[in-house]
């Protein structure tokens, strides 16, 4: 909706949030850079690329950005954030983008909403796109998902818990979508709950 996309940028708001979103900032160029042999990719597709949360440090970094998400109010808001751009509204599952070599995926915050088949389809539209991909798994392994388990066991109030991913699986998922599963990056050890999957094409 209209008012989401206006608000979304709201969240990363406060000193606390924005050094948060700094640090996811770095691990991502990092890690860009990482799956694609030490230096930043000619284009990333940002699926979805919401308002475009790192777009200005993923230009810094040397790469063009190609926008694609499914909603034209957050492509509007990221337009007027960053200019005039690539941006491509489309079905995350099936984009309407034609593979490139130079490219490499990046997808945040869009694997938490789905169950294991939809991951995997995901991963597997990724693959037609793209022979690289940076893509963001909340899997459970850090120490904030493990207490509030230990609330829930105990009977206490606690937020939505996170689906637990093993290590196994994660290469599972992405070996059934085409995917080699070369890296699992955590963003902030031990606290983070963002863990970036570097991944290459099988």
């Amino acid at each position: 909706e209209p008012t989401v996309a206006q608000a979304y940028d709201r969240r990363y708001r406060g000193p606390i949030r924005r050094m948060n979103n700094r640090r996811v900032e770095a691990a991502v160029i990092e890690a860009l850079r990482a799956c694609c042999g030490g230096q930043a990719p000619a284009w990333v597709f940002d699926v979805p690329a919401g308002t475009g949360r790192f777009t200005s440090a993923i230009r810094a970094a040397g790469s063009q950005v190609c926008h694609l998400d499914a909603s034209a109010e957050m492509l509007e808001v990221c337009r007027s954030k960053h200019g005039p751009g690539l941006e491509v509204v489309g079905d995350l599952l099936e984009p309407p983008l034609a593979q490139r070599p130079d490219a490499c995926v990046l997808s945040l915050r869009l694997m938490q909403h789905y169950h294991r088949a939809e991951r995997v389809a995901a991963l597997r539209a990724f693959r037609g796109i793209a022979n690289r991909a940076v893509v963001a798994y909340y899997p459970g392994w850090d120490w904030k998902n493990r207490f509030r388990r230990l609330r829930a066991r105990l009977g206490l109030p606690v937020r939505k818990l996170r689906e637990a991913i093993p290590a196994a699986q994660l290469h599972e998922e992405a070996r059934e979508a085409g995917w080699n599963l070369v890296r699992a990056q955590r963003v902030f050890p031990i606290l983070s709950e963002n863990v970036l999957l570097h991944l290459h094409a099988s």
